[in-house]
C-alpha cells in the first residue's frame, strides 16, 4: 500500500467515525455517559465505584480467586442509572430492548453502540490483547441460545467475517445456583465444535450489562479453561444503583453526553 493509499484510508475512516459519532449523539447522548476509565475512585476493571483506585469488591474477590483465568480487558461503554427516583431511560433501554416484545428503538441503540465503538476503538482494544479472532456472547438460562437479543448485539461488532468464528456458549449446570454474584468455571460451557476456532486465540465477549461481573467472568473462565490466549469483554452498559451510596455519588457527576469518540479504553482520545 501506498503512503497516500494509506492516508486516504484513514481519512475515510475518521469521516465514517465522525458520522457515528453524530448518529450516537442524537440517539443516545441525552440520557448514556461514557464510563470514566482511569479517574479517580474507579475501578480499572469495570469502571464501577471504587476506593482510592484499587479494584471495587466484586473485581477483587473475583481477581483473588480466579487470577489469570478471569479476561484480560473488560471494556464497559457506558453507564446505566437505575433505582433513580423515576425511571431513567439509560436503564430502560437495557431493559426494555429484551423485554417480550423487545422494543426495536432500544435493541437497535445498543447494537449501534456495540458496533460503533469496535470499529473507531477496536486498535485500542487490540493494543491490550491483539485483534480478537472470534465473538461469542453471554447467554441467559431464560434463552440460552442465538435467540437473545444480545446474541444481535455480539454480531454486530466490526472485526469478525468469519460465520465459524461466530462462538455460540452452552448453559452449565453452575448459572443458577448461588452466589449469583461470583464468577463460576461451571456457567457456561463451550461446545466441543467451537473449540478448535478459540484454542490459542483471542475471543470477544460481548454482554450488555455488567452488572457484578459475575457471568461475564465465567464465561471467560470457561474460554481460558479450554484454551483461549486471551479474552476481552465488551459490555455495552455498567449498571449504577442510585440507592447504592458510592454508586449514587457516581451518579451525580454524570452529565455529558455520550461521546462515541472518547476511548473505552484509555478514558481520552485515541492514540
Amino acid at each position: 500500500m501506498t503512503g497516500q493509499g494509506h492516508h486516504g484510508d484513514d481519512a475515510s475512516r475518521h469521516l465514517v467515525a465522525d458520522a457515528l459519532t453524530q448518529q450516537l449523539y442524537t440517539a443516545v447522548g441525552a440520557f448514556f455517559c461514557n464510563t470514566r476509565r482511569g479517574a479517580q475512585n474507579i475501578c480499572p476493571v469495570c469502571t464501577g465505584p471504587a476506593a482510592m483506585r484499587s479494584l471495587c469488591g466484586p473485581c477483587h474477590g473475583a481477581k483473588e480467586t480466579y487470577g489469570s483465568s478471569l479476561a484480560d480487558l473488560v471494556v464497559p461503554l457506558a453507564y446505566a442509572k437505575a433505582r433513580m427516583p423515576s425511571m431513567h431511560q439509560s436503564a430502560h433501554h437495557v431493559r426494555a430492548y429484551k423485554a417480550s416484545p423487545p422494543a426495536p428503538k432500544c435493541a437497535q441503540d445498543l447494537r449501534f453502540m456495540a458496533a460503533a465503538a469496535t470499529f473507531v476503538h477496536g486498535r485500542c482494544i487490540a493494543a491490550t490483547t491483539g485483534q480478537w479472532h472470534a465473538v461469542t456472547f453471554v447467554p441467559s438460562a431464560a434463552r440460552p441460545g442465538g435467540e437473545h437479543p444480545v446474541a444481535d448485539i455480539a454480531r454486530a461488532v466490526h472485526g469478525v467475517h468469519d460465520e465459524a468464528a461466530k462462538v455460540a456458549l452452552s448453559v452449565g449446570p453452575g448459572l443458577c445456583e448461588s452466589p449469583a454474584r461470583a464468577p463460576r468455571p461451571d456457567r457456561f460451557v463451550v461446545p466441543a465444535t467451537y473449540q478448535p476456532f478459540i484454542s490459542g486465540r483471542h475471543v470477544l465477549v460481548v454482554d450488555d450489562t455488567w452488572v457484578s461481573g459475575a457471568k461475564s467472568q465465567s464465561a471467560a473462565i470457561a474460554l481460558k479453561n479450554v484454551g483461549a490466549a486471551h479474552v476481552t469483554v465488551l459490555c455495552v452498559t455498567r449498571w449504577l444503583r442510585y440507592d447504592w451510596d458510592d454508586h449514587r455519588q457516581l451518579i451525580e457527576t454524570l452529565d455529558e453526553p455520550y461521546n462515541a469518540m472518547r476511548c473505552p479504553v484509555t478514558g481520552g482520545d485515541c492514540p
